[in-house]
C-alpha cells in the first residue's frame, strides 16, 4: 500500500495574496462547509464587511436555525495580536453577537488564554472560538484548507455554573442534557447531516444545505409531545412552501406519515411538521424519543434536503 505524505502551505498568502480575499472565499459554499465540519457551527446569509458602527466586520452571519444568533468572524494571518481581539470584541458588542470566531495562522499562548476567560465567564448562550488557519497539499494537489480550533466554549460547565448560581431554570439543564443524548444517539448512526451543538432550547437545528431553509427536532414536555419540523424563512415563504406542498403527495408518502402545512400570512416563517404524543419528560421513554428522532430527523432529509436544494427561487 502506497501511503502519501501531506506537506504543510507555509506562506497562506501563495492561496489568498490578501487577507480579505481569504474572507470572500470563507463565505462561498466551500468556506461555509469547512467552518461547519472543524468549529462546528453552521451560518447563513453571511454578510462581508457587515458595518453596524465606525468598523467593518469581516463576517457577520446567522446561525442556521435562529435568526436572532448573530455570528462574527475576525480573520488575520500571522500571529493574533491585541489589535485583532479589540476588534473580535468590538464586532461583538456592536452586532449583539452570541457566538463570535477568531481566525489566526498562530495563537498566542496569551489570546488563547484570553478566549478561554471570555467562554469561563459569559453565560451559555455566548460562545468564544479561536482557530489556527492551516493549509496542506499532498504532492502537486489543490491546497486543503483545515481550521485547527484552539479555543472552544465548554457547555456542560457553562450550564454547571449558571445551575449553581441559580440562574438557569431546571428544565433547561434537562433540554440541554437530553439534547446531548439524542444528538449522540443520532450521529452514532452515522447520517448524511450534521445535527448543531446541543443547547438549553427547546429544538435541535439540522441544516438542509441552502439558506433560509432548516429542520428542527422538538422536546415539548409540557405538551407530552415531541416533533420534527422544516421550516422556511420568510423570503422564500411563499414561493418555497408553494413549490414543496405540490410535491405534498410524494413527500408525505416518502416520510410515512401526514405531516402539518402551515403557512399562515399572519406568521413569519412557514412550517411542515410532524407531531406524536410522547412525554420526553417520561424516564421510561427516553429509548423511544431517541429512536424516533433517528428515524424521522432521517426521514425528513431525504425527503426535503434534495427538493430544497432544486426549488426555484
Amino acid at each position: 500500500m502506497n501511503i502519501a505524505k501531506r506537506q504543510r502551505v507555509e506562506n497562506l498568502r501563495t492561496i489568498w495574496p490578501k487577507e480579505t480575499e481569504f474572507s470572500d472565499w470563507l463565505v462561498s459554499e466551500s468556506g461555509l462547509e469547512l467552518i461547519a465540519e472543524d468549529v462546528g457551527i453552521e451560518i447563513e446569509e453571511p454578510q462581508r464587511e457587515c458595518r453596524p458602527g465606525d468598523y467593518p466586520c469581516d463576517v457577520v452571519a446567522r446561525k442556521v436555525g435562529d435568526e436572532n444568533h448573530i455570528v462574527v468572524i475576525e480573520n488575520q494571518f500571522g500571529k493574533t495580536n491585541h489589535d485583532h481581539l479589540g476588534k473580535l470584541l468590538t464586532y461583538t458588542a456592536m452586532n449583539s453577537a452570541m457566538t463570535c470566531i477568531w481566525l489566526s495562522e498562530i495563537v498566542s499562548d496569551d489570546h488563547r488564554k484570553v478566549i478561554d476567560w471570555l467562554n469561563d465567564n459569559t453565560p451559555p448562550q455566548v460562545s468564544f472560538y479561536l482557530a489556527e488557519i492551516k493549509a496542506y497539499r499532498i504532492g502537486e494537489s489543490l491546497p486543503a484548507p483545515q481550521l485547527d480550533v484552539v479555543c472552544r466554549p465548554n457547555l456542560e460547565a457553562k450550564v454547571q455554573r449558571e445551575s449553581n448560581a441559580g440562574e438557569l431554570k431546571e428544565r433547561h439543564i434537562w433540554r440541554r442534557d437530553f439534547w446531548v443524548e439524542i444528538s449522540d444517539y443520532i450521529k452514532s448512526k452515522n447520517p448524511p447531516f450534521r445535527p448543531q451543538s446541543p443547547t438549553t432550547d427547546h429544538w435541535l437545528t439540522i441544516a438542509l444545505g441552502r439558506g433560509g431553509f432548516h429542520m428542527n427536532l422538538l422536546l415539548v414536555p409540557k405538551h407530552q409531545k415531541i416533533g420534527c419540523e422544516v421550516i422556511i424563512a420568510p423570503l422564500h415563504k411563499e414561493r418555497a412552501f408553494e413549490q414543496l406542498q405540490n410535491q405534498k403527495s410524494a413527500i408525505e408518502h416518502e416520510i410515512g406519515q401526514e405531516l402539518q402545512w402551515q403557512s399562515s400570512p399572519n406568521v413569519k416563517r412557514a412550517r411542515i411538521a410532524l407531531e406524536t404524543e410522547i412525554d420526553p419528560g417520561e424516564m421510561q421513554n427516553k429509548q423511544a424519543v431517541k429512536e424516533w428522532m433517528h428515524h424521522f430527523s432521517l426521514a425528513f432529509y431525504k425527503a426535503f434536503a434534495p427538493r430544497v436544494k432544486t426549488l426555484d427561487l
